[in-house]
C-alpha cells in the first residue's frame, strides 16, 4: 500500500503519533510531497499522542501520462526545428550559438542578426489561503512536552527523573562553629564524602579532628577514630579527650588502634558500622594494609555509600600533601592547617577547595574553636621559651 492509499485509509480512524510518522517516512521515500507537507503540519501543530482523524477530500493517486507514437506523416523535420529555435541567455552567461546550413549565401561582413531572450523575473508567489484539504481532528489530551523519545540505553535517567526520587536526601550539617566551616556536607545515596587535611607536624590536625568528633557525637552520629601515630592508652591522648569530649559522648566514639586492624575486610567492617569515620593518618593506614595499594577513591569513597570521612595527610617539607596530587583531587573538601606565627595558638583551618560552602576564605581557629572573622585579630599569646627538657620537646612536637 502506498503513502496516498494508506493516508486516504486514516480517514474516520483514532491513530497513534507513531503511526502517522510511520506513514510520513513512506512518503517521504515514495517522494509523495502533498501528503508529506500534510502531515508534517499535523505534527507540528499538535503536541498530542492519539489523533481522531477525518478527512474531507481524499487524496487522487497521481495518473502517468501515456507517450504516444507520432505517424510519419506526423513527423517534424529536424532541420525546420532548428530553424525556428530561438537562442537564450540565462544569468550573465554567453549564449550558445549553434550554426545551421541555409540555401541562401550570407555575406561574412553582414552577420544575420541573432535574436536572444532573457528570462523574465518570476512574480513573487501569491498567499495563499489555508489549505481547505486539511483534515479535521479531534485531540486527546495528553501530557505536555510528549515529542519523539530519545531511545536511551536502559539505566540511563534525565534531569527530570531527580526530582521523583523516593529517597529524601540527608546531611552531616553541624550547628556550630565548626559546621558553619564545613557547609552542608550531604550523606550520598552512592558514594561517601572525603574532607582531607594536611598540615605539618604540631600545628594542631588531631586536636581538630576532637573538635569534630564531639560535634557529631553530639547529634547522635556513630563515630569511628582510627588513631594509628597516637596510640589511645597513651597519656596525651586521654588528656586531649577530657579537653574536647563530653563524658555523656564516650559511648558514640568509637577507637582503634594501629594494632587492631590487620587487613582491608577487618577495615571494611569497622566502616560499615559507623557514621563519621576519622583517620590519622591515610599514610599509615596505607602501611598497613598490606594485601593492596590502599586508594582514596576505590576503596574509600567509592567503596561505601552515605559515609563521611576525614583523613588526615602529612605535609612534606615542599609544603604538599603527602600521597600525591591523586588524593587532592579526589577529595570533596580540602583543608590545610596555616601556621602564621611561632605561636601555636595563632593556627588556623582554612579550606583550598570545598563543594559544599560557597562562602569563600572561611578560618577556624583550632586553640580558640571558633571562626576567625574577617578583620578579627585573635588575643596574642607568647609561648614560654623552649627549653631542652625531654618533656619540653615531646609536648612541642606532637602537639596535634
Amino acid at each position: 500500500m502506498n503513502a496516498i492509499q494508506q493516508y486516504n485509509n486514516l480517514d474516520g480512524k483514532v491513530v497513534t503519533r507513531k503511526e502517522i510518522i510511520s506513514i510520513l517516512r513512506v512518503a517521504r521515500k515514495e517522494n509523495a510531497k502533498i501528503v508529506v507537507r500534510k502531515l508534517r503540519r499535523l505534527l507540528a501543530k499538535n503536541k498530542e499522542q492519539s489523533f481522531d482523524i477525518s478527512i474531507a477530500k481524499k487524496l487522487q493517486k497521481p495518473v502517468k501520462k501515456k507517450s504516444t507514437k507520432k505517424g510519419k506523416n506526423e513527423t517534424i523535420s529536424k532541420t525546420v526545428a532548428k530553424k525556428n529555435k530561438k537562442f537564450e541567455v540565462y544569468g550573465l552567461g554567453i549564449p550558445y550559438v549553434e550554426l545551421v546550413p541555409t540555401k541562401r549565401e550570407v555575406p561574412v561582413s553582414s552577420p544575420e542578426p541573432i535574436e536572444i531572450k532573457r528570462p523574465v523575473a518570476a512574480a513573487p508567489p501569491k498567499m495563499r489561503m489555508m489549505d481547505p484539504e486539511k483534515p479535521t481532528l479531534k485531540t486527546i489530551p495528553a501530557p505536555k512536552n510528549t515529542d519523539l523519545p530519545i531511545k536511551r540505553p536502559k539505566g540511563v535517567r534525565t534531569m527530570a527523573d531527580l526530582d521523583h526520587q523516593s529517597v529524601p536526601m540527608e546531611t552531616y550539617t553541624l550547628d556550630t562553629e565548626i559546621g558553619r566551616f564545613l557547609g552542608k556536607l550531604e550523606k550520598k545515596p552512592k558514594g561517601s564524602v572525603v574532607v582531607t587535611l594536611d598540615a605539618p607536624a604540631g600545628s594542631g590536625k588531631t586536636r581538630f579532628f576532637f573538635q569534630v568528633m564531639e560535634d557529631y557525637a553530639s547529634i547522635g552520629k556513630r563515630c569511628l577514630f582510627l588513631t594509628l601515630e597516637e596510640h589511645s592508652q597513651s597519656q596525651l591522648f586521654k588528656e586531649k579527650r577530657d579537653d574536647y569530649i563530653n563524658r555523656n559522648n564516650h559511648s558514640f566514639i568509637s577507637i582503634v588502634d594501629s594494632d587492631e586492624i590487620k587487613s582491608y575486610q577487618d577495615l571494611k567492617a569497622l566502616i560499615e558500622a559507623h557514621d563519621v569515620i576519622l583517620v590519622d593518618s591515610f599514610g599509615k593506614l596505607q602501611r598497613l594494609i598490606k594485601e593492596l595499594k590502599l586508594e582514596l577513591d576505590e576503596h574509600l569513597r567509592l567503596a561505601f555509600d552515605g559515609k563521611l570521612f576525614f583523613l588526615i595527610f602529612q605535609r612534606t617539607t615542599g609544603k604538599t600533601m603527602r600521597g600525591g596530587a591523586a588524593s587532592e583531587f579526589d577529595g570533596d573538601v580540602i583543608l590545610q592547617v596555616e601556621m602564621p606565627t611561632d605561636n601555636f595558638r595563632q593556627n588556623y583551618v582554612t579550606a583550598r577547595k570545598n563543594r559544599y560552602n560557597p562562602e569563600p576564605n572561611l578560618k577556624y581557629s583550632v586553640y580558640y574553636k571558633k571562626m576567625i572573622e574577617e578583620g578579627e585579630r585573635l588575643e596574642h599569646e607568647d609561648l614560654p621559651p623552649k627549653s631542652t627538657s625531654e618533656r619540653d620537646l615531646v609536648v612541642y612536637s606532637l602537639d596535634n
